[in-house]
């Protein structure tokens, strides 16, 4: 068995007593007297522990243990004196303090260390590197949304006013309880009703204008993260389609943007609400009661450490279910699928028995999801009991001293519920943001992929001769890397004339036509026109020279002109009829009821099922560069498939 290097703890060790005996020596006049020398001794102490076992190359193994073993015995102390009559002398500083009272604080420090490993679940480590790639996810994201600054700020704006009228609801309850329990006043009265109702109308009214800003905002990013993907993905090369699925791509341009464009306008609208909301709170707990909002912070750290264990417990149960799921789904796909070979060796039994077991492991994963969320909710009901019982007993005997009313009494009870609500909210919500800000990692990736596509060339001539030569032109499909498409081909296609490539499908004549327009690039060899290699030319200028007519043309929603016009511009009707009468149909497309601006709507991207004319129809659309301006010197290619 091996054993644990003891090295960083040892030093950690002897730098906190050497540490220690040189505050005391040099400081210890200095610093003063009471919990705040112990507060500021303790974080001279996290500082300086902090700086040696980074110099020394030991932060990774013992960091973790710094807050504890430097912040325990003022935390402890400063509790302590909250209780009234268990303090009388001035706390000692650690510095100071006996050899017993550092081996208590070394031990509950050690001891709340173990129980955070303990309790975090396996891959925590992990998880938590992963977190450090969401928050830089995280960063991009605000940068990306910066145009919307402006909006945010509106809508901060009614946020602070929605939460100043729903904090002053709070405290004008409590003033109602004080005049109605002592002597009645008729104009207070009205007053204190008078502006609950206008708080109130107002919060409301803030509140309806900062989620209304807060929706626009959303559709404006979601709006601008779909157009920028969009185009990133337009302007990637082939190979990059024929290795990424299509619905993967609708996936990424739907829900994940949807995702992106949500996060910052959702979290920002409950994170910022509840933020600002919890420092209004404590600010009016503190002027009610200084006393007794020291004491309700220490729910504060308690259910942070709660709801941070359980909720990294929870993902890992639910990774666990999720994949529990995915097997017995699988069970069930191979029996169904293989079902005579199920059958013909007798089996049945066999494939029951394999679906049991799956779903009762999922069965076991449920019921400790189930368990672990009830006793979570149990630990959260008896912290915030326990907190309430101490707060009324603490308020009792200010009431009774005469530090504080009972209306006030009231009003604190009223905001430390809502503030521990809105703290759950904010623990929750910083590690859910995390975690959803991990969708846009896809998205960046396909915005910052570099397509393989060689610089756009410069030539641009006014007239072509249309002089196309392949010159020992070898091509592989980079999906397909050991599967060889062309070899060494060189032939010559003359202007002016109609050239027959021949041959069985999968033959390479496609290519050909792929490698003719630019969309590849040769393994080996040169595409040349008019002498020039192809990727030399300017690449719209050779797309709206060089086109071409699929036997299986694609249309695209929108009116018969826009499908003839695709890739045009400033197109005139008659051009648009005389492509059409070119095509033979015209005719046809007068036979409409709308003419050229009928509307053509496309279920696929393939329309065999339309009949001979149809299809001659299509491949005008698809082709429509071909009757565009300078015609002289256009390449024409008729592929013959199957056996000549």
């Amino acid at each position: 068995m091996r054993l644990p290097d003891l090295r960083p703890w040892a030093f950690l060790l002897l730098a906190d007593w050497a540490l220690l005996w040189l505050l005391q020596g040099t400081l210890g006049a200095l610093l003063p007297r009471g919990l705040p020398g112990l507060w500021l001794e303790g974080t001279l102490r996290l500082g300086g522990l902090w700086w040696l076992l980074r110099l020394g190359g030991l932060l990774r193994f013992v960091g973790a243990l710094l807050p504890p073993l430097c912040l325990v015995t003022p935390l402890f102390l400063s509790l302590r004196a909250l209780v009234p009559g268990t303090l009388s002398a001035p706390p000692a500083r650690a510095a100071s303090a006996p050899w017993s009272w550092l081996l208590l604080g070394y031990g509950a420090a050690g001891l709340s260390w173990g129980v955070w490993a303990v309790l975090s679940p396996p891959g925590a480590r992990e998880r938590e590197q992963g977190q450090e790639n969401n928050r830089a996810l995280m960063w991009r994201l605000l940068k990306l949304s910066r145009p919307d600054l402006p909006f945010l700020g509106v809508a901060a704006f009614f946020l602070a006013v929605a939460v100043l009228g729903e904090t002053l609801i709070a405290y004008y309850s409590g003033l109602v309880i004080d005049i109605l329990g002592g002597d009645f006043d008729p104009d207070a009265f009205a007053s204190a009703i008078f502006f609950m109702c206008l708080f109130s109308f107002g919060s409301s009214l803030s509140a309806g204008c900062r989620g209304s800003i807060f929706t626009f905002i959303m559709s404006r990013i979601n709006l601008r993260v779909r157009e920028l993907l969009f185009s990133s993905l337009l302007c990637q090369d082939l190979a990059f389609f024929q290795e990424t699925k299509t619905g993967e791509l609708n996936s990424r341009l739907s829900s994940d943007t949807k995702l992106m464009s949500n996060w910052l306008p959702l979290n920002a609208n409950v994170l910022s609400r509840s933020l600002v909301k919890v420092l209004g709170l404590y600010s009016f707990m503190l002027n009610l009661s200084p006393r007794l909002t020291l004491l309700s912070l220490l729910e504060v750290p308690l259910m942070t450490a709660a709801e941070k264990m359980y909720s990294a417990r929870h993902q890992a149960v639910l990774q666990e279910i999720q994949d529990a799921v995915a097997k017995a789904g699988q069970v069930v796909r191979e029996a169904v699928g293989g079902l005579q070979t199920v059958r013909s060796f007798g089996a049945e039994e066999q494939e029951v028995r394999r679906y049991k077991e799956a779903l009762d492991r999922c069965r076991q994963l449920w019921w400790r999801r189930d368990l672990e969320m009830a006793l979570y909710c149990l630990l959260r009901r008896m912290l915030h009991l326990a907190m309430k019982v101490i707060l009324l007993r603490c308020g009792l005997q200010q009431i009774l001293a005469g530090d504080l009313t009972r209306g006030g009494l009231v009003s604190f009870l009223l905001y430390q519920e809502d503030v521990g609500c809105h703290v759950e909210t904010l623990v929750y919500m910083f590690g859910d943001m995390l975690s959803n800000v991990g969708a846009a990692e896809k998205v960046f990736c396909y915005l910052d992929r570099k397509p393989n596509l060689p610089p756009t060339g410069t030539l641009a001539p006014p007239t072509l001769q249309g002089l196309m030569e392949f010159q020992n032109v070898s091509f592989v499909y980079p999906n397909r890397p050991d599967q060889p498409v062309l070899k060494g081909l060189t032939f010559t296609l003359p202007p002016g004339k109609m050239t027959a490539l021949v041959g069985p499908s999968g033959s390479g004549k496609s290519t050909v036509a792929a490698l003719l327009q630019n969309l590849y690039q040769p393994t080996e060899g040169q595409v040349l026109l008019d002498g020039e290699p192809i990727s030399q030319y300017k690449r719209r200028y050779l797309h709206q020279q060089v086109v071409l007519a699929g036997q299986e043309p694609v249309l695209f929603s929108g009116s018969v002109r826009d499908n003839i016009t695709y890739g045009l511009k400033g197109c005139s009707d008659e051009k648009v009829l005389a492509a059409a009468r070119a095509a033979r149909v015209e005719e046809f497309i007068k036979e409409m009821k709308h003419g050229l601006d009928t509307g053509i709507q496309v279920p696929s991207a393939k329309p065999t099922h339309l009949p001979p004319q149809h299809h001659e129809f299509c491949s005008c659309l698809s082709s429509s560069g071909a009757f565009v301006p300078g015609e002289q010197g256009r390449v024409m290619m008729l592929y013959l498939h199957g056996q000549p």
